[in-house]
């Protein structure tokens, strides 16, 4: 069996959130928190979409943990509104997959930005700025 192409952005979530939030006063550490949760729900993401044709079990079993993970992760910062915004992520890239597409960076960068707006507390037009100057930021490091 053939390996699809990639069906979340090519650059990581996780790093794109880390250098966005850079800055953005943060005593008790959220960013952190929120960041590696982000690391786990694309991992889920990848692995449960890893081929156009269905995921392997082994590929699901993959995914699903690493779904608990984001999940545990962002459960420890204890706010809903931080668990809403994963959940209609969630909601969003899977409906993009199930009609037959790919999850990419414009799909997911306002759902970034009320994460960081969250944690920031500033206007969610400067978190969005925020996370599309960061996401540039990565995939010219990473040459993508």
């Amino acid at each position: 069996m053939e390996r699809a192409a990639r069906r979340t952005p090519e650059v990581s979530l996780e790093e794109i959130f880390r250098r966005a939030a850079q800055g953005v006063p943060d005593e008790d550490g959220r960013a952190a928190v929120v960041a590696e949760a982000l690391g786990y729900l694309q991992r889920g993401f990848d692995s449960h979409y890893a081929s156009e044709w269905g995921a392997t079990d082994d590929e699901i079993l993959v995914g699903d943990n690493a779904y608990a993970w984001a999940v545990e992760t962002i459960a420890r910062l204890d706010e809903p509104e931080f668990v809403a915004v994963a959940s209609r992520m969630i909601r969003d890239g899977a409906g993009r997959v199930s009609a037959g597409g790919g999850v990419d960076l414009e799909l997911w960068t306002p759902h970034l930005a009320d994460l960081l707006r969250i944690i920031s507390g500033e206007d969610p037009e400067r978190s969005r700025q925020r996370i599309t100057t960061a996401a540039g930021e990565v995939a010219h490091q990473r040459g993508a």
